[in-house]
């Protein structure tokens, strides 16, 4: 956490020193999203509410942001994009290979869930269901905004798209380390599926595509978390 903070700071002084619109944009978005997350985890908040804030926080700053000149064009970030013969055959792919997977992965490790996750183990199969599919849709958000967007976005206009896709992609994976899948594994893991997601954004024009197939991975994690984790 210390590291984190360290660097969200030093983030935002280099966000200062260049006045650059690329490196303020990032540090309006990381910055928040960062706060929202040590704040929750410190203060011991419920997941579900430090969830909604990290979605929404950044994303609101971020929208204050692009209405100023300067900081303009922020929205491109998350531009929906479209989706295409081939980008759709390539996100099946992705969905079906990302899930077979993380189930074996998760069949053979036995991990546990993360708290949010075995509290929805505790919840009539129902209500488990329905907070399987917010966990989908809402953990997706944050993440595909930052890597796919501010992060593959900023870089690419810096280093090109190729090196932007590869870059997000094993800072994508890092970020995973203690996640789902965890260790190295998680990272090699993680990282090659942040890659394929960076490829889709690139082939689809748009943060919309790679959205909708993290959240059928999220789907199958929280899937495996309640209803096989027991």
């Amino acid at each position: 956490m210390a590291l984190v903070g360290l660097g969200v700071v030093l983030l935002v002084a280099w966000a200062g020193v260049l006045r650059s619109a690329a490196a303020v944009r990032a540090a309006v978005f990381v910055g928040p999203l960062s706060g929202c997350l040590a704040v929750g985890m410190l203060s011991g908040w419920p997941p579900a509410v430090t969830t909604v804030l990290v979605c929404a926080l950044p994303l609101g700053c971020l929208v204050l942001a692009g209405r100023r000149a300067a900081l303009s064009p922020a929205a491109p970030w998350l531009t929906p994009g479209s989706l295409t013969i081939g980008t759709l055959w390539l996100s099946l792919v992705t969905v079906v290979l990302s899930a077979v997977a993380l189930t074996a992965w998760a069949l053979t490790v036995r991990p546990q869930p993360a708290e949010y996750l075995r509290e929805l183990q505790r919840l009539p199969l129902g209500l488990a269901i329905l907070g399987i599919v917010a966990f989908a849709l809402v953990n997706a958000v944050w993440e595909e905004a930052l890597f796919r967007g501010v992060l593959l976005t900023e870089l690419a206009s810096v280093w090109g798209s190729r090196t932007a896709v590869v870059i997000q992609a094993l800072l994508f994976g890092a970020a995973h380390f203690g996640g789902f899948p965890s260790g190295f594994t998680g990272v090699a893991m993680a990282g090659a599926w942040g890659f394929a997601l960076g490829v889709l954004r690139l082939r689809s024009g748009g943060i919309l595509v790679p959205y909708g197939v993290h959240v059928a991975a999220d789907a199958v994690i929280g899937t495996l978390a309640v209803l096989i984790l027991r």
